[in-house]
């Protein structure tokens, strides 16, 4: 028998599936009992958020929502507190069981390894330090990690950016420590300090210790020989050379001293031991209770409120606190610098000037130092460390939106001054300063803080070289999505959308300069062509189309003709399904200009396009064409991954001549070809292939479980989802319907609609939505969507396929037989007049 388990006022009785609070009946759902119960037994570690999904809602697939729902339930049963949220990681359960047995630590901080334990625990502790600190926020992890390499070692720096906390975070283990050094705790600030010859007498002066006529340092070593105490040197980027010899010299003479240190950049000597403090954690969503856990909103909350006592954290401003802690990216001086403009510009106020974030952010506490009390202030002094060449540097890399690789930066930074192995050094250097963040990764990657971007631009803009350095930009960007056509199968789709996603922020940069008045038409069709793939691969279909419509414009007789092919047969790629005279037109364009210049693989790829875009306009005799020249003209010698186009070019003729048995097959040989290249998402195609002509031959069941399956595959791997996720949801939802699965087909339709919508295809939802409408009893509604999807076929490029049409006739019967048919009409004519999006609601509503 399970033995209950009791924590505060709360008894969990797994047996009997009840949760008493104050000897009372909670009531709550089946749900929650489960994710309640599971967190319990699982206290000891985070428990993830797919494994609650699977343990809750075993087979079922659910939205992450339902999951924060019953958590938020909970929390209000049990209190905030019982159950953390671990951005980006799942839940924990902290609450302290009465049984010591199976009871837990709440401890956040190990306990002290002083070095020397006082004599007498009543005395005041030896220390400069205020007796309160203002309290420490997002940190819980950064104290106790601190404190084990201090306790470890004898010189510890705490490495970080200008404004990040390193300080708040240096003072708060200090405090934490009073009373566990025989000596004191002392704290030195360096900051006001102008030369490194000054330090060791900065340093005795704080410990009243006189040095007498020996050299400053050694008299100061020699002094603090017999010393058990703790020395935080606060702010010692600027004295780099004279704080690593006065540690050397403390390291060799006091073996019972201990040093933390505080520093944009390492003081590199020998014994340091680095610690690298990041910013304050961001939240994963908006919601109020997901926010609050996380350090960012909970320090602007805490300034915010200071500064204005009725400010509240609440559901109408939590999304615009994210934001602006986001665009701050969780720096510390950012975010106390921003709270305390709310009671002048409000939430709203203050997140549409972040733009304007240098005028904005100023007016820091009276006593902060003078570089702390505006954001300007700091960074001009980080930036006024740095050599000429380290300032070039640092300007040129602003130009990057998001994360860049090392050749990318080798590329915009170079000159004919700074080579690109020159540029690799100081990018070292501006790492070190604290002033570039290095990404962890299999390549590596850098990035700088959006605050410090903004800065770095309009140092760009002041040394007038803004033009030029966002052409080398563009140029970098085309370079480097020139070599993702040539891995397009050389790498599986899965290893190239990893490789180049990170790059996309970069891409949207340089084809907004290229097109814009200062731009590059020529450039900016090249780019517009090298970095289409990407686009339906990532889920972001009409902002693709959107970008290289733009670019065809720019199509005059003068572009070279490889450009102008790429571009045309991206362009039909990526309007696919659509089936219309510019589609057409396009594939036949591409197709003649490959074969004028002799290009013949990448003739090849444009036969396959144009075969399926033929099939999808239901011009099947014609399709046959362009496949059979495909088949004749390619090479055994090519890469194995060539297959693939003409594979999935018959699948889908076959599939529009309704030849599904045969297509199974095909698409059976596509699904090995997967395999054997190890390729997930083409593996992943060929199963959402296999599932659609399974629901087509109405195995409804086996339908159905490859759908099921094919929504775990994406729910476990995350690169899996970009692009297709839409339709698997889609399609699962519509075989859940037509099985009698209404409740689960509800939850995929209400999962799949925000993802569909946002690759700009719902009016694939309103067939099978409309028919989900029907089984729920909302036949009206049922009848609204069939008229708007009936409307929008017979006018667009575009034709149901045979699974859709049969399901949109078996539901055109059901509705027949439900109301008149002057009703069923009135009502279809009503819908023809709705929005895609509008209609596709109508299912999903309560």
């Amino acid at each position: 028998m399970t033995a209950a388990y009791r924590f505060g006022n709360a008894e969990l009785r797994p047996e009997q599936r009840k949760l008493l609070t104050a000897g009372k009946d909670s009531r709550i759902g089946a749900r929650a009992f489960d994710l309640l119960l599971t967190l319990v037994e699982r206290r000891d570690r985070v428990v993830t958020k797919n494994e609650l999904l699977d343990s809750v809602w075993p087979g079922l697939v659910v939205e992450e929502s339902n999951l924060q729902v019953h958590i938020s339930s909970l929390r209000k049963v049990l209190g905030p507190e019982v159950i953390v949220t671990i951005p980006g990681r799942g839940y924990r359960f902290t609450g302290a069981l009465d049984d010591p047995a199976v009871g837990q630590s709440n401890a956040t901080v190990p306990g002290p390894t002083p070095t020397h334990a006082p004599s007498d625990a009543l005395a005041e502790p030896l220390t400069n330090l205020p007796a309160e600190l203002p309290p420490l926020y997002g940190r819980t992890e950064d104290l106790p990690a601190l404190r084990s390499l201090i306790e470890s070692h004898k010189l510890v720096t705490v490495v970080g950016a200008g404004g990040i906390g390193k300080t708040a975070v240096a003072q708060a283990l200090a405090h934490l420590l009073r009373g566990f050094f025989d000596d004191g705790v002392w704290l030195v600030e360096l900051a006001p300090v102008a030369h490194a010859s000054l330090v060791a007498t900065t340093v005795a002066g704080v410990l009243h210790v006189t040095l007498g006529a020996d050299a400053p340092i050694e008299a100061l070593a020699k002094a603090l020989s017999t010393s058990r105490m703790l020395i935080v040197l606060d702010n010692c980027e600027h004295l780099l050379d004279g704080v690593a010899e006065l540690a050397a010299a403390l390291h060799r003479a006091a073996p019972n001293l201990r040093l933390l240190a505080t520093s944009q950049e390492p003081l590199r000597v020998a014994q340091e031991h680095v610690y690298r403090l990041g910013a304050l954690a961001l939240p994963s969503d908006a919601g109020i209770e997901g926010a609050r856990q996380a350090g960012a909103v909970a320090l602007f909350e805490a300034r915010a409120r200071a500064a204005h006592p009725r400010f509240a954290l609440s559901e109408h401003n939590v999304a615009a606190v994210v934001d602006i802690c986001r665009r701050l990216d969780g720096i510390a001086l950012a975010i106390e610098l921003a709270a305390a403009r709310v009671p002048l510009l409000g939430v709203d106020g203050l997140r549409a000037r972040l733009d304007e974030r240098f005028r904005v952010l100023t007016g820091g506490a009276r006593l902060a130092l003078r570089r702390h009390q505006t954001l300007r202030a700091a960074l001009d002094w980080s930036h006024g460390l740095l050599t000429q060449d380290e300032q070039t540097v640092f300007r040129r890399l602003g130009v990057f939106a998001g994360s860049f690789g090392l050749e990318s930066a080798q590329r915009v930074a170079a000159d004919d001054s700074i080579d690109e192995w020159a540029v690799l050094d100081q990018l070292g250097a501006l790492i070190d300063k604290s002033l570039v963040v290095a990404e962890t990764g299999e390549e590596p990657r850098y990035r700088l803080l959006e605050t410090s971007r903004a800065f770095a631009l309009e140092k760009l803009l002041q040394a007038g070289e803004t033009d030029a350095t966002l052409r080398s930009h563009a140029e970098a960007v085309l370079a480097l999505f020139e070599g993702s056509l040539e891995n397009e199968y050389a790498l599986s789709r899965q290893a190239r959308l990893e490789r180049y996603l990170p790059d996309l922020d970069n891409a949207r940069a340089a084809l907004d300069w290229s097109a814009g008045a200062s731009g590059d038409a020529p450039l900016h069709i090249a780019l517009a062509g090298a970095i289409a793939w990407i686009w339906v691969n990532a889920g972001l279909r009409p902002e693709g189309l959107r970008r290289t419509r733009l670019a065809m414009a720019g199509i005059e007789p003068a572009t070279e003709p490889h450009l102008e092919a790429r571009l045309l047969g991206s362009w039909s790629s990526m309007a696919f399904p659509e089936a219309g005279a510019q589609e057409l037109a396009a594939d036949a364009s591409a197709v003649k200009l490959y074969r004028t210049l002799g290009d013949r693989r990448a003739l090849f790829a444009a036969l396959c396009q144009q075969g399926r875009t033929l099939a999808e306009g239901h011009r099947l005799a014609e399709a046959e064409l362009p496949l059979q020249e495909a088949g004749q003209i390619f090479e055994t010698s090519w890469p194995p991954a060539l297959r693939a186009p003409l594979l999935i070019t018959r699948a889908w003729l076959l599939r529009r001549r309704a030849r599904f048995e045969e297509g199974i097959g095909v698409e059976e040989e596509l699904l090995q070809l997967a395999i054997t290249l190890d390729d997930k998402r083409m593996a992943l195609s060929a199963l959402t292939y296999l599932e659609r002509s399974a629901a087509a031959l109405g195995r409804l069941e086996e339908s159905v479980t490859r759908g099921r399956d094919l929504a775990r595959r994406m729910r476990d791997e995350r690169f899996l989802r970009s692009g297709i996720e839409n339709i698997v949801l889609v399609n699962l939802s519509m075989s859940l319907t037509q099985f009698g699965e209404i409740d689960e087909a509800l939850v995929v339709a209400r999962s799949a609609y925000p993802l569909v919508e946002q690759a700009g295809r719902v009016l694939d939802l309103l067939d099978p939505y409309a028919l989900l409408a029907f089984k729920r009893g909302h036949v009206g509604d049922a009848a609204r969507m069939l008229g708007r999807a009936d409307m929008r076929y017979a006018t667009g490029n575009f034709q149901r396929e045979e699974v859709e049409q049969k399901l949109r006739d078996k539901l055109m019967l059901g509705l027949r037989d439900a109301m008149s048919s002057e009703e069923l009409s009135r009502l279809m004519k009503e819908g023809e007049a709705l929005s895609d999006e509008d209609g596709a609601r109508l299912a999903l509503r309560e």
